[in-house]
């Protein structure tokens, strides 16, 4: 099964707005967290957290569990963002 297009579109928005928000906030990131090893890994990680509230939300809201396939789709879908993290860093 395949994510509902509506849920995928709500989970890359939210990514996008992330990734953004990153940016705006990476000279403070930097400064506040000088122990951290891969603050692009970090960041990346804390992005995918708050996506995953969003993936829950939108099948709650549809009174819908996903399934296995879903999880595995919403795994590909933030996946691609990885790299995008990284470049900002």
């Amino acid at each position: 099964m395949t994510i509902q297009p509506e849920i995928k579109v709500a989970i890359e928005k939210n990514m996008e707005l992330m990734l953004n928000q990153t940016k705006a906030y990476l000279p403070f990131l930097k400064m506040a967290f000088p122990a951290v090893r891969d603050l692009s890994e970090l960041t990346f990680n804390m992005m995918v957290g708050n996506a995953l509230t969003v993936f829950i939300s939108q099948f709650a809201m549809r009174m819908q569990s996903p399934s296995e396939g879903d999880f595995t789709e919403f795994g590909k879908i933030v996946e691609a963002y990885r790299s995008k993290v990284k470049e900002l860093f």
